[in-house]
């Protein structure tokens, strides 16, 4: 079987580092591009870096031709420091990197969104996830798949004290019944999961529940 080539976005976060990980020891492809901002400090002979300003991405001239998309980037209100900036990088880019390497012959798109995601909610996260969501599921790759995550378990780079407390109130909750489906998740079963949907031949839109992902 000949070899692809997948390009990630959002290689240094949470799950964003433990997909890369994976797609380099996949047999599946020939060469992995990660859109980076700056170095990720990984030494392979599958790996290429492409340096790029999200902030041009969709005037960028020489994006990379590749198969596979996927998509890790997002952010936090917190970190972002607004709305107007969250949305930037939890929409724009993702959506502008949809379009763009469509355009440069790309096939399958995955995205990484949110378990909560709905363009009616009333919370700004969720809301924005939703829009995303709904936008991504209408352009015209062969497969788009989406996956949703509840909360996600992982060694951040940062430290979130939110996420950190709630992480730890979870761990003595039973989630049964249905609170089941809000079961938090570690990232690398996220990245995990990513890899066994794209050994599948799909075509069409494909949505991915925690609760789906942890059985995997």
């Amino acid at each position: 079987m000949e070899q692809k080539t997948a390009i990630i976005a959002g290689a240094s976060g949470l799950i964003g580092r433990s997909l890369t990980q994976l797609l380099l020891k996949s047999d599946d492809y020939g060469q992995v591009i990660a859109l980076v901002r700056k170095p990720l400090g990984i030494q392979h002979d599958k790996l290429k870096e492409h340096t790029v300003d999200f902030n041009q991405l969709k005037d960028m001239e020489d994006f990379p031709s590749g198969d596979d998309i996927f998509c890790c980037l997002g952010t936090t209100m917190k970190k972002a420091g607004s709305k107007d900036a969250f949305y930037k990088v939890d929409f724009t880019y993702p959506y502008e990197l949809a379009n763009r390497a469509l355009s440069a012959g790309g096939k399958r798109f995955f995205l990484v969104s949110a378990q909560g995601a709905n363009m009616k909610s009333r919370v700004f996260y969720n809301k924005v996830k939703g829009e995303l969501e709904d936008k991504i599921s209408f352009l015209n790759y062969r497969t788009i798949y989406i996956f949703k995550p509840s909360l996600l378990r992982g060694k951040r780079k940062e430290s979130r004290l939110g996420e950190s407390f709630a992480q730890a109130i979870t761990r003595i909750i039973p989630f049964i019944g249905p609170w089941k489906k809000y079961h938090p998740i570690h990232a690398d079963k996220v990245a995990d999961a990513m890899m066994k949907v794209a050994k599948q031949e799909d075509k069409g839109c494909y949505f991915y529940q925690s609760e789906i992902m942890r059985k995997m």
